[in-house]
């Protein structure tokens, strides 16, 4: 037990250092260094020291934490985030760590950041009967001309964490530029606002820049259906409802 409780001290020293120093890294002072490297190993170091603890916000704080998200019912989602200013267009890049608990309170972690750089600032349960559905949004500088709107539904089954649960079409999440998405938890209703008064982003590009979930090229159509009508027009504005299953077009506003 000891030797377990030295173990997981050094880890926490180690991770605090690491973080420490992504947060005051300079480009100009540092140009060879490979930060993105550090930050993703301490973002995985992060996550296994939080899985199966019960450490409190406090103490996560004094690594360098910040918590970012929590919804306090039975899986206590809750999203911690660290990063760094890249010193480029895209500024601080976010590394999120998400931590739950399964039905008997044991504590689980992953490394968010492994799938998303996002500085996630809302978390929504979603209506679904049998399901543990989580609707999180935030945003990330993605350079001087898009700031990302982001989307992201996941599921907790358990000790599991589902990230690719198919909420818009085919794709977990919806990442768009420049938008402003709010969710209603009574109607269930997400709302994606043109945060500029600017020409929306090509809508048809940003689909097929999803990543994998980009290769159905048919499904990449019937998403663009799903919100290109309103998308396009002036105000750039559009709503979906979620149906339990996914979202779809929300017909009554």
């Amino acid at each position: 037990m000891a030797q377990n409780n030295a173990a997981v001290q050094k880890q926490a020293v180690l991770i605090k250092k690491n973080i420490s120093f992504a947060a005051n890294y300079s480009y100009s002072a540092y140009p060879d260094y490979n930060i993105d490297s550090l930050c993703l190993i301490t973002a995985k170091k992060t996550a296994k020291l939080m899985s199966g603890s019960n450490f409190s916000n406090t103490y996560y704080k004094s690594l360098g934490l910040k918590l970012a998200v929590e919804i306090k019912d039975k899986t206590n989602v809750k999203v911690f985030n660290f990063g760094y200013d890249c010193g480029g267009t895209r500024r601080v890049i976010t590394h999120p760590i998400i931590q739950w608990k399964n039905v008997i309170g044991k504590t689980f972690a992953y490394n968010l950041s492994a799938k998303i750089n996002c500085n996630f600032f809302e978390i929504h349960q979603l209506k679904s009967k049998g399901r543990n559905l989580y609707l999180l949004i935030g945003v990330e500088a993605g350079d001087s001309n898009c700031y990302q709107g982001i989307a992201y539904v996941i599921e907790i089954k358990g000790d599991k964490l589902i990230l690719d649960f198919p909420a818009f079409v085919n794709h977990p999440y919806l990442n768009l530029c420049n938008r402003e998405f709010e969710f209603d938890e009574n109607t269930q209703t997400l709302t994606s606002l043109l945060e500029h008064a600017s020409v929306p982003f090509p809508l048809t590009y940003s689909i097929n820049a999803q990543g994998d979930y980009s290769k159905d090229q048919n499904a990449n159509k019937k998403l663009e259906e799903l919100i290109g009508e309103d998308y396009r027009k002036e105000p750039s504005i559009f709503y979906l409802k979620f149906n339990g299953q996914q979202f779809v077009k929300k017909t009554k506003r």
